[in-house]
Formats: structure tokens, sequence, C-alpha cells
């Protein structure tokens, strides 16, 4: 799993951004033989493999992007172009929709926002040279009620400490 601190820095001075997030997650990818094996499991009723990729298994957007990673970036099912030309960015858009295509796999047309200056991206703004948080996420820890108990303190620092 690549640390989000890192690709957000990627992110921030760039002038071009798109989101993208799969359409039904990782259940979409499906599994090789080797691979199925691998993700086998037994309860009472049996032995049982997954066919398509499992939610906990993290990896498939990293490696669906490998060698774009100059231009485009992912955790989980969240997927984020980036260019500083708009010229590049179309380009760069269309080798990612390009990759998923081949993959067989598909995004939610309505959670995507294309060639925006800035966009919210793992609870953040980014672009056009800025990285803040998002500002309902900074208005949650602002109005969060004063802690009583050491529970209420680690709670609010596991919560502001993102942050």
């Amino acid at each position: 799993m690549p640390r989000p601190d890192e690709l957000l820095d990627k992110l921030g001075g760039a002038r071009y951004l798109t989101t993208m997030d799969f359409a039904k997650g990782n259940w979409q990818v499906p599994l090789d033989a080797d691979a199925r094996l691998k993700s086998a499991f037994i309860n009472p009723l049996g032995l049982y493999e997954f066919l398509t990729l499992p939610f906990g298994l993290k990896g498939v957007p990293a490696t669906l992007l490998k060698g774009m990673e100059s231009f485009a970036v992912a955790y989980i099912d969240d997927i984020c172009v980036f260019s500083q030309t708009w010229e590049d960015h179309v380009s760069q858009v269309r080798q990612v929709l390009d990759r998923l295509q081949e993959a067989g796999l598909t995004i939610k047309a309505e959670k995507c926002k294309v060639g925006m200056a800035e966009v919210s991206y793992l609870g953040h703004r980014v672009g056009s040279g800025h990285l803040k948080p998002e500002p309902a996420k900074v208005e949650v820890i602002r109005d969060w009620p004063a802690p009583h108990t050491k529970k209420q303190v680690q709670a609010f620092i596991g919560l502001a400490g993102y942050y």
C-alpha cells in the first residue's frame, strides 16, 4: 500500500486532475488459478476459494497503473491522474482508461471528476499548488467535544493526528 501522504504530495502542484473510483471495488477483478488457491479459506461447510479479488487485498490499482506512476496514483479503489498541461492530461487520462478497459474493469461515472484544477482525494483538497484538509474534516475536529476520559483523548488524537 502506498502511503497517503506520499500520494498527496505528488498531486498538490498539478494543474489538471481527474479522479476515478472503481465500480464494485475489487469484486470485478478476476483471480487467476494460482491466486484462487492462495485465497482459499475453510469454514464448517468446506474449503472455498475466491473467484474475484476479495476486499482487504489492496494492490489492484497500483498493479494496474504500473508504468504510469509519473502521472497516476491509486489508493485502494481510488485513482487520480495529474498533469501540468491540458494536452498531457487528455492523453494520460486516455492511457488510464485504456488500461482499465484492457483489464475489463469499470469505474463509477457519477463519481468521476475530470480535468479539475482542484479535487477531493483521500480526505484532502489537492491541486493548483495546494494541499489542505477537507473543510468538513477540519470542522469535525474543531467541533469535537472536550475529552474527559483517557479513551476519549485517544479517540480525539487518532482523529486529529491524521491531519
